[in-house]
């Protein structure tokens, strides 16, 4: 999240029309919903990995970064989607253990390989909106679109609390790992319940500061983003 907001306000795109950008990631994201096409998804996810790396500027190795985490649970998923157990073998592809046969079909192949095209796509096309515009400007778009306040404001908070959330855990587990707090499983276990019990307090705590600092700058329920 750190990274993501750090380039969204550096990148070389960060100045360009934020309307322009979202029309066109909605565009890819409407194109990938309702053409299951592994070849346009896999060309969506190629233009937008392309826009956001070479013309906005960001590092690839920061990118890959930032995609890395997505991915993971993208492949656990499709590893359950590929693979099937069957008493027989009707599998292109299969491995028998007892019994029983753990392999692929050729309709889970095709079923993974579409997945993994459109999921892959829909990432690519939200990192880049999101690694090329800042938050002020999301929300701008979203008063124009006439979003309910209530969600611009949910959205505002969250993601507000994701930093409070990162910040305080960065500084515990900093202070934890300066006792030797994770050199053993069992004190890595004691650190990390001491770890949501402190941050649990913390966060509540932030909360507070942020309710006193709305209240004495007249906070009436919206939040005031310039046009």
């Amino acid at each position: 999240m750190l990274l993501i907001d750090k380039y969204a306000y550096t990148n070389k795109l960060a100045d360009y029309n934020p309307m322009t950008k979202f029309i066109f990631v909605i565009g890819a994201l409407t194109i990938v919903i309702f053409f299951n096409n592994p070849y346009i998804n896999m060309s969506i996810f190629i233009i937008m990995s392309f826009l956001t790396i070479f013309v906005a500027n960001i590092p690839l190795n920061k990118y890959l970064k930032i995609m890395a985490m997505p991915i993971v649970f993208l492949m656990i998923s499709i590893i359950s989607i590929l693979l099937s157990i069957s008493p027989n073998d009707i599998f292109i592809f299969s491995v028998k253990i007892s019994n029983k046969y753990i392999g692929i079909t050729r309709e889970s192949l095709t079923e993974s390989i579409n997945t993994l095209s459109r999921v892959l796509a829909s990432i690519s096309s939200t990192f880049f909106l999101a690694l090329t515009t800042p938050l002020n400007n999301i929300i701008k778009i979203l008063k124009k679109l006439k979003l309910p306040n209530v969600l611009i404001e949910l959205l505002v908070l969250i993601y507000r609390f994701i930093f409070i959330v990162l910040d305080e855990s960065k500084d515990i587990i900093m202070a934890e790992e300066m006792k030797f707090g994770y050199n053993n499983m069992r004190n890595s276990f004691r650190s990390i319940a001491l770890l949501i019990k402190s941050l649990f307090i913390r966060v509540l705590l932030r909360y507070e500061d942020m309710i006193i600092s709305l209240d004495s700058k007249l906070y009436n329920g919206e939040f005031k983003i310039g046009d």
